[in-house]
């Protein structure tokens, strides 16, 4: 019986510790994981207000088109 307590005793400290190491490699996977997760969101509203401004910018690019060929059209009707 004294034959079987330290292997015993040796593979339930080794199993423990396996454990113990895969806790907190899952938790600093997980605080990882949560980092990524918001630079992620904070992309993706940079990205938006990006997309929105652009948007606005081309709107006005447009604009300035037509009053740019409205204007082109006065000149031409002055010669």
């Amino acid at each position: 019986m004294d034959d079987v307590i330290i292997p015993v005793a040796f593979f339930l400290i080794l199993a423990g510790a396996v454990v113990a190491v895969a806790y907190f490699q899952s938790q600093r996977n997980r605080d990882r994981d949560r980092q990524y997760a918001e630079a992620m969101q904070a992309y993706k509203e940079v990205v938006e207000r990006a997309r929105s401004e652009q948007e606005a910018n081309r709107l006005q690019l447009v604009e300035l088109d037509h009053r740019l060929k409205s204007v082109e059209g006065l000149l031409r009707s002055v010669d």
